[in-house]
């Protein structure tokens, strides 16, 4: 009976413990990295009024960025999903109407939790029915 119990103890740890690396790989993955925005649900962005687009990741997960506005805030991500619970931004309004449409759709999909997926260079951001693809820049 008490071999048994240390056997699951010790497993339940080692789940534990697993669990733990793979989100220090998740974070790991994106930190002190940054990312140029080149499409919004399948439409290639191009130059937009000097601005670029762009999200950008800090070792502890502090993401910030530019769409037109700056934005940023204490980033999560477990299981893959990113999520900036309280994402604070500037309020200036873009006379570029996509950048607009862009930065609350960002804002939308980055509160609801958005699922990473990190493929060389490419980062995917899938949320809220849309899909953000950025690409790696040094």
């Amino acid at each position: 009976m008490k071999k048994e119990a240390a056997l699951l103890i010790a497993a339940i740890t080692l789940i534990g413990c697993s669990a733990q690396s793979a989100q220090r790989d998740e974070t790991a993955a994106l930190a002190d990295r940054h990312f140029v925005l080149t499409s919004v649900d399948g439409e290639a962005i191009g130059p937009r009024e000097g601005v670029k687009p762009v999200i950008r990741f800090s070792s502890d997960m502090h993401v910030s960025g530019v769409m037109c506005n700056r934005f940023f805030g204490q980033g999560k991500l477990a299981k893959g999903v990113l999520t900036l619970p309280q994402m604070a931004t500037t309020r200036m309004m873009c006379s570029d109407q996509k950048l607009n449409q862009w930065e609350n759709m960002l804002g939308t999909v980055l509160s609801q939790g958005a699922k990473v997926t990190l493929e060389q260079q490419t980062l995917t951001l899938n949320g809220a029915g849309h899909k953000l693809v950025y690409r790696a820049e040094q």
